[in-house]
């Protein structure tokens, strides 16, 4: 199954709305919810189309360590979790929550195609 779906979750409809905006450029579906319990039921149908999830830090409803574990468990590890916040330490933010990446708000369109897809994007 292919896996060009990317899953913003954000409660800033403006940033998940611009972060689609350049994703779907890319050529991938981006499905937006504005909390980790409105994304957790939409992981279990959509996980083996997820290429990437991206997830605020600062969000209401479930702490940032309960929801990013509830992410994880359901989703198969290649799938790429990206912490983001707009916080001063994102990287040891993601490093005490076990994610490899992250994106500081605010970020480039470079640094949000590296995060999604590991590589730049083409000129």
């Amino acid at each position: 199954m292919l896996r060009n779906r990317v899953l913003v979750i954000d409660d800033d409809p403006d940033f998940r709305e611009l972060v689609s905006l350049s994703l779907s450029e890319w050529g991938l579906q981006c499905l937006q919810v504005a909390d980790c319990t409105e994304a957790l039921p939409l992981i279990e149908r959509e996980r083996d189309r997820l290429q990437a999830v991206l997830c605020d830090y600062f969000m209401p409803g479930l702490s940032p360590r309960d929801c990013t574990n509830a992410i994880r468990a359901r989703l198969d590890p290649v799938v790429r979790v990206v912490l983001v916040s707009a916080a001063v330490d994102i990287s040891e933010l993601a490093a005490d929550l076990g994610l490899a990446r992250f994106l500081a708000k605010p970020f480039d369109l470079e640094q949000l195609h590296d995060a999604v897809l590991g590589q730049q994007p083409s000129a």
